[in-house]
């Protein structure tokens, strides 16, 4: 969900792929893909390209899904990763990803440029529906974290602190 460019790092679950059996696990990415040729006509044969959609629409493609993987190189805070768990989605991510995902509670924390981390960790997630289920419903306790009110009383929370000294 989101741009798909080389530093979210989608080239490492393309490598994932390559290793589970894609015959079993069904992958889609939503959102524009900034990403050249071979890797297109690879994807292509192996994802659901769905391309840019509005807002709006984006609930259904996350409640599409079992899971939701985001092997990003380098990133701030993605949005994705709240989104993703706030859908009861268990986030296979990566430590420079900026996620408040904890590994083995919401999901997994999986080495950076590791495809056969990630791969592993989405056929253990494929294999266990009891531990994916247990995962989803921490997925959207830990989201509720990190709401606009929660935001909100934490920010007066500071700013009280702030005022107090």
């Amino acid at each position: 969900v989101g741009g798909v460019s080389l530093g979210k790092g989608p080239q490492y679950l393309f490598k994932a792929l390559e290793i589970l059996d894609t015959r079993k696990i069904s992958a889609r990415m939503v959102g524009p893909v900034t990403i050249v040729e071979p890797y297109r006509t690879w994807l292509r044969e192996r994802v659901e390209l769905v391309g840019y959609r509005p807002r709006p629409e984006m609930r259904r493609h996350y409640e599409w899904g079992d899971l939701f993987v985001f092997p990003s190189i380098c990133e701030g805070s993605a949005t994705v990763n709240y989104e993703a768990l706030a859908a009861g989605l268990p986030v296979i991510t990566t430590p420079n990803a900026g996620s408040v995902v904890r590994d083995g509670v919401e999901g997994f924390i999986a080495p950076i440029r590791d495809a056969a981390s990630l791969a592993a960790r989405i056929e253990l997630l494929a294999a266990n529906p009891g531990l994916l289920a247990h995962m989803a419903q921490k997925a959207r306790e830990r989201a509720a974290e990190f709401s606009w009110e929660r935001y909100s009383e934490r920010l007066a929370g500071t700013l009280e602190e702030i005022m107090q000294l």
